[in-house]
């Protein structure tokens, strides 16, 4: 009686997953990633539940618990860039890398056909088109953010990715510095634990240049 009692409840309980699931996904605004560990209830009816919205094309599959709310289209969900993706998985104080970082700031055109993301700590494993590079823990203690570590990340590789006079990368700088996407003093703290002295020297002499 007993297990039958239980046989008789878990539908009900999946029902009810599934019906948590859809609602907390329709709240959602456009252009969210959307992981299966967001939501409670057993892990079989959450990824039941999410595995049902892809089939109504209501979210796109990224990887296993990972998925993505995006646009809709006559050819189905617009799928997220590589770089969403890498910096959604690398978690706080990652960032653009090499060319990437230098298109961030706007300071090439090139499109690399991998994009490179510096991670703070042991990076996971690298969604397609999506290449991780190691880099120093204070960066994710500090919550960089992805135009912080993209300069940084430029004044380390000086002048060998961008296409640009120093002069032009300051007023880029200056200009993100005013939108308010960089913090001088973070950038300071976590540069000081950069293995470049290069780039410590950059930084030290581009900072007054675009807090005055």
């Amino acid at each position: 009686m007993h297990s039958e009692r239980i046989a008789l409840q878990y539908p009900l309980m999946v029902s009810s997953v599934a019906g948590t699931v859809k609602a907390r996904v329709a709240k959602k605004p456009g252009g969210a990633f959307i992981r299966s560990s967001d939501f409670p209830g057993s892990s079989h009816a959450v990824d039941c539940a999410l595995s049902r919205l892809v089939f109504t094309g209501d979210l796109l599959r990224i990887r296993k618990g990972l998925y993505w709310k995006g646009p809709k289209t006559p050819l189905g969900i617009a799928p997220p860039r590589p770089l969403a993706v890498g910096l959604h998985m690398a978690g706080p104080g990652s960032g653009p890398a090499g060319y990437a970082a230098a298109a961030a700031l706007g300071l090439t055109t090139q499109v690399p056909s991998t994009v490179e993301i510096a991670v703070p700590g042991r990076p996971p494993k690298p969604p397609t088109g999506v290449r991780f590079t190691l880099r120093q823990l204070p960066r994710r203690d500090l919550r960089l953010r992805p135009h912080e570590v993209a300069l940084i990340e430029v004044l380390r590789d000086w002048p060998d990715t961008v296409e640009v006079e120093w002069d032009t990368m300051a007023a880029s700088a200056r200009d993100l510095l005013t939108s308010g996407s960089l913090r001088p003093d973070r950038i300071t703290k976590a540069i000081e634990a950069e293995h470049s002295p290069a780039a410590r020297e950059r930084w030290h002499h581009l900072r007054p240049s675009i807090t005055t």
